[in-house]
């Protein structure tokens, strides 16, 4: 490994809001030394993701800092630069490492950075056959994906609703689905031309969505393909009107799965579907998800991600490379629709 310099490049912001790209800053701050237990970590690729947009705007409960100005960023990959004391051995320096939670993230030191300090306990080391690009998404999408199958609580030859299912997380929804969990997808998308698109990366039937006015023919659908019967469930990130659209075409005591909120915080739900169906709703978020279980734990659902990844049944997105200085166009190119790649950033 090259020596460690003592200070690094990071992607500061210093003020939440509407116009975070006026106050987000590609700057110097010292590199961090590891303590007893701990690894310095040479971050080398990561990830967008639209909690990163929430983060940015100041909304994101996953992202507050003590104090301003901050460090972006939610994951990433690196190789191990430095160990500290009492570590046990299971890493080495130049190991690749993802790890299962960034506790750091959370006060504000983000990944959007060179180096940072993580408790060995929380990183895994990662396989050459799954390069950075790939390997930087092994936390955000891929985690949720395996757990929501958990809660919704389907079986086997079920039919799930994927909204959205043109996203990263929607794709690996769509094949962990299909590959592990044996149901079948119905997944929607905003525009006609992703639908033959997201038919061959394995759905077997793609409704397109775009407001209320398709509810009736989307319950309709859904209806046909189940004899009857509806969804077990749905994998919602949508929010505003789609648990409405969705919900009449869940089974009696199915479940919708809140994960995202792409058009917004607020939703509309028919109060029928809950009160006279038992169809139910809940929430996913990764962090309480993972900070629930023993660290051996977290390592263990983390190596299964990251060998279904090298499998493909967890295929990461395809990427856009931008080096880390270039985060301020990447941040605002990642709140735009219609992007056909995951935005990374490298250096």
């Amino acid at each position: 490994m090259a020596a460690i310099p003592e200070t690094q490049t990071a992607v500061v912001i210093n003020a939440f809001g509407s116009d975070y790209a006026k106050n987000i800053t590609i700057g110097s701050i010292p590199v961090p030394k590891p303590g007893p237990g701990e690894v310095l970590l040479r971050i080398t690729c990561r990830p967008l993701n639209p909690a990163d947009v929430f983060s940015a705007l100041g909304v994101y409960p996953g992202f507050t800092p003590k104090q301003m100005p901050a460090v972006l960023g939610l994951e990433g990959v690196g190789s191990v630069a430095a160990l500290g004391p009492d570590c046990s051995g299971r890493l080495a320096v130049g190991q690749r490492c993802v790890a299962t939670r960034w506790l750091c993230v959370a006060e504000g030191n983000g990944t959007w950075r060179q180096y940072a300090v993580v408790p060995e306990e929380d990183l895994i080391a990662v396989p050459d056959e799954l390069p950075d690009e790939a390997a930087c998404q092994a936390l955000v999408n891929p985690i949720p994906v395996v757990g929501m199958f958990q809660e919704v609580g389907a079986a086997a030859g079920d039919y799930v609703v994927v909204t959205a299912a043109g996203s990263a997380l929607g794709r690996m929804a769509i094949s962990y689905g299909k590959k592990e969990v044996g149901v079948k997808i119905i997944g929607t998308v905003r525009r006609p031309e992703q639908v033959e698109e997201i038919k061959a990366a394995g759905a077997d039937e793609v409704v397109v969505v775009r407001g209320p006015e398709d509810a009736a023919a989307f319950k309709e659908k859904v209806l046909a393909l189940t004899g009857g019967k509806g969804a077990a469930g749905v994998l919602e990130c949508i929010a505003g009107d789609m648990p409405n659209i969705v919900g009449p075409a869940v089974r009696d005591n199915g479940t919708i799965i809140m994960y995202g909120a792409m058009n917004g915080i607020d939703i509309k739900w028919n109060v029928v579907d809950p009160l006279f169906r038992g169809v139910s709703m809940k929430g996913f978020w990764l962090w309480p998800w993972m900070n629930a279980r023993s660290a051996e734990e977290r390592r263990a659902v983390m190596e299964r991600v990251v060998r279904l990844m090298v499998a493909g049944v967890l295929p990461p997105h395809k990427v856009d490379s931008r080096p880390l200085e270039g985060a301020v166009e990447a941040l605002q190119y990642q709140a735009t629709v219609g992007r056909d790649a995951k935005m990374v950033l490298r250096g």
